[in-house]
């Protein structure tokens, strides 16, 4: 396991996000593609070069569909281009030579008022098979994040996000585990992983109250220690709001993760 920071909390441009993450001790860095602002095909040249420079790996795209692109429409142009936007997703992740995209992004895909569940849901499971296969391609994971229920109208536990995960039924398609979605969810923190097990693509951590590791009530360690025993090698990226002094609060951090992986 390697430990990564995404930023797009704190409204920090990603040639920041780059530095901050280097001198802040992190091994990788996972970005938004709209938040603050829209990536081009430019800028991932460019944040291609300053990984490089900063010897930084690439976690990958989280938060990754603006609140108006909504996955579940009737629209069927809508849907292609909605398919057409994740895989230009995919193939970013792969030119940057990173591992995952995190699929969540509650309000897009949340079904819409007026679109029956079941059908809604079909869309979604379509979204994931098309995008699917070219992440098989790419060697790229998508993993679907388990949503608390007060941000997210579906897929509120890892349970949820499994059976998205085998309907869909791509090696690439896996879930997410987020620390502080499990805390509002799950009745334990452990078994999740292991109900994972291989299907665990990536992992978010951040207290019970979303700030840094460390300044809440969560307990870290048999949370590594199930990560360890299911064989997770991925990155562990630090998911959470950040202080006045942002530096400082990623050392710290960064710090406090290490001390507690067992």
């Amino acid at each position: 396991m390697e430990l990564a920071c995404a930023l797009h909390f704190t409204g920090i441009d990603y040639p920041k996000a780059v530095n901050l993450a280097a001198e802040a001790g992190f091994r990788g860095l996972e970005v938004s593609p709209w938040l603050p602002r829209r990536l081009n095909d430019a800028d991932i040249r460019r944040l291609e070069m300053l990984l490089k420079k900063k010897g930084l790996g690439f976690s990958g795209f989280t938060s990754i569909y603006p609140p108006e692109m909504v996955l579940a429409v009737p629209s069927a142009t809508a849907r292609r281009k909605n398919i057409s936007y994740t895989k230009r997703l995919i193939e970013w992740v792969r030119a940057l030579d990173g591992k995952t995209i995190v699929w969540g992004s509650p309000r897009s895909r949340n079904i819409p008022a007026g679109v029956p569940h079941e059908k809604g849901y079909r869309w979604l499971i379509e979204l994931l098979r098309v995008s699917g296969a070219l992440a098989d391609r790419r060697g790229v994971s998508i993993a679907i994040e388990p949503i608390n229920r007060f941000e997210s109208a579906i897929i509120h536990n890892a349970r949820e996000a499994l059976r998205l995960s085998r309907l869909v039924n791509h090696e690439s398609v896996g879930i997410v585990y987020d620390i502080f979605h499990t805390s509002l969810e799950e009745e334990s923190f452990t078994d999740p992983i292991f109900l994972a097990g291989k299907r665990l693509a990536a992992v978010h951590v951040s207290d019970c109250n979303r700030k840094i590791p460390g300044k809440g009530h969560l307990d870290f360690r048999p949370v590594f220690g199930a990560l360890k025993k299911i064989g997770y090698s991925g990155y562990v990226t630090l998911e959470s709001t950040l202080g006045r002094d942002p530096k400082s609060e990623l050392v710290a951090a960064r710090k406090y993760l290490e001390k507690n992986i067992v």
